[in-house]
């Protein structure tokens, strides 16, 4: 090929925006993220209760975060991939979720 000659490359197809997922859906992830922090940080306060000899959060506490984090996961997992009545209920259970484990773990 000599470089007089001009290479014609095939045309980009122009990238179409992606769908947002909604208010509702982003804010259930949302959640989901923080119940995880939430449990990362009761744990990381138990370890250091524990190496300083003191009492801590306690065990349910600790097992309960990390439980309600888990299976606010699970359903955001389920949420983002669904857009029938499963997936609104996931949406759904991770509220719940995260309402039923802020009651028991800080509010009752």
């Amino acid at each position: 090929m000599t470089p007089s000659e001009t290479v014609e490359l095939p045309s980009e197809v122009p990238a179409t925006p992606r769908k947002r997922s909604g208010f509702w859906r982003e804010s259930s992830g949302a959640l989901a993220l923080g119940l995880c922090v939430l449990a990362a940080v009761v744990l990381g306060f138990q370890v250091v209760a524990w190496l300083r000899g003191a009492p801590g959060p306690g065990p349910l506490p600790v097992v309960g975060h990390l439980v309600a984090a888990g299976l606010a996961v699970l359903a955001q997992w389920f949420a983002d991939r669904r857009r029938d009545r499963v997936g609104t209920a996931a949406v759904v259970a991770v509220f719940v979720i995260g309402a039923v484990a802020l009651w028991l773990f800080w509010w009752a």
